[in-house]
């Protein structure tokens, strides 16, 4: 065997070697993560902490933690037995005081007189309709829309001149629908963060919107890293007219003001959730994209990249195995931050009655500000917008700490 051969038998292995370390370095990133940055951790518990609140409180009567939506079922009743109120009501205006209960279940026996789609979709017509009969039956559901039960919140009827009459606008709400009795309450043993204007939880509420902020977050980030990263590892390694065709796409996309985009595109699908996701995510293709093209290009130049080149190794065999791994870190910066700025966007979006139709922290936000003064209840917003602020900055400290702990210029720094 010649020196020659020997040499570059070395050079190899030395190469190897190189490329291997900058493979770990990530693993290696990690831990140095835990141990040296603090606010990074603590931003990885908040995140921690929202994730586990999304998901075990999922389901009614405790959830898989045993905490969150105790009473969710109870108030989504409440909601509904609320709108048939005011659907019987509608149907019984005009009608005669003396009406006899055979009258009052001939007139109610239809439960799509009174039942949106809503409540056929979720489940609840049936009982729905069975509370309208039992309550006729019974004797109880005219006088109590009379005298309103158990409070003045949920009169929606007036007898004038032998004959019911419909009520509307109880409150000075600027809406019309009027506050329920239990509407406002501020945080106690029954609502730990207070009720809504409708007498909704708002504990259960915050947990409703963490899964929807979570999984906007999450699945948005992944389709503008996903995407990005196809197109960067495309365009940084094949370079020329590829390249440069693909930058002036992302030059067109980024020309376009993302604000009237969302606006656009909200006004036309109406609160869709998959929609929201997939426009919130096209937007940031173009900056990932940058981020790793130029990734990219810097690997491209190392010495085990060129190895792996003359030794006959194939452009999508270096691509995946030899430059993607070495260039993680900054994916997974990217990725990590980015879902922090999308929840807010959502909440932005949602804020302005143009998010998806789910409960969302936004449109919490913007339904209680007029409370928080006029009405003296702050909660709603406050327990929102908290929310919000957490898990944004949970996210962002966590990226940043990642950057810090991964990008070997600012390994060490503190």
């Amino acid at each position: 065997m010649s020196e020659r051969t020997v040499g570059r038998g070395f050079e190899a292995e030395g190469l190897e070697f190189e490329e291997q370390n900058r493979a770990q370095r990530l693993r290696g990133g990690i831990a140095s993560f835990v141990v040296k940055k603090k606010l990074g951790a603590f931003g990885v518990g908040i995140v921690l902490f929202w994730s586990l609140f999304a998901v075990g409180t999922l389901g009614d009567g405790g959830g898989l933690l045993g905490i969150g939506r105790y009473d969710h079922l109870r108030v989504f009743r409440t909601a509904n037995t609320d709108f048939a109120d005011t659907q019987v009501a509608g149907v019984l205006a005009g009608e005669s005081s003396d009406l006899s209960t055979a009258e009052a279940l001939a007139l109610l026996q239809e439960p799509e007189i009174y039942l949106g789609s809503l409540a056929v979709s979720t489940g609840v017509a049936d009982d729905l309709h069975a509370y309208v009969v039992e309550g006729i039956t019974l004797g109880t559901l005219i006088p109590d829309l009379l005298d309103g039960g158990e409070g003045i919140g949920t009169i929606k009827l007036e007898i004038v001149d032998g004959t019911y009459r419909e009520v509307r606008d109880l409150f000075a709400t600027g809406t019309a629908t009027p506050l329920r009795t239990d509407s406002l309450a501020g945080p106690s043993g029954t609502h730990w963060f207070g009720t809504d204007r409708a007498g909704q939880d708002i504990y259960a509420r915050i947990a409703e919107g963490a899964r929807l902020s979570l999984m906007v977050g999450v699945f948005a980030a992944a389709i503008a890293v996903g995407t990005g990263v196809l197109i960067g590892l495309s365009a940084g390694y094949i370079g020329g007219k590829f390249d440069i065709l693909s930058q002036r796409i992302i030059d067109a996309m980024q020309a376009f003001p993302p604000l009237i985009f969302l606006l656009l595109l909200a006004s036309v699908t109406r609160g869709s959730l998959t929609i929201t996701i997939l426009a919130l995510g096209f937007i940031g293709i173009a900056d990932s994209t940058r981020i790793v093209r130029g990734s990219v290009i810097a690997t491209r130049q190392t010495q085990y990249v060129e190895a792996a080149a003359s030794l006959g190794a194939g452009g999508i065999r270096i691509t995946l195995r030899h430059i993607l791994p070495n260039i993680m870190a900054p994916i997974i910066v990217f990725y990590t931050i980015g879902i922090g700025a999308y929840i807010l966007a959502e909440a932005a979006l949602s804020f302005l009655g143009l998010g998806p139709i789910q409960v969302s922290w936004g449109k919490m936000v913007a339904d209680g500000r007029q409370f928080i003064i006029s009405g003296g209840s702050p909660w709603l917003s406050l327990f929102a917008g908290l929310a919000i602020t957490t898990l944004v900055f949970g996210f962002n400290v966590a990226g940043d700490a990642l950057r810090d702990v991964l990008d070997p210029r600012l390994r060490g720094t503190q």
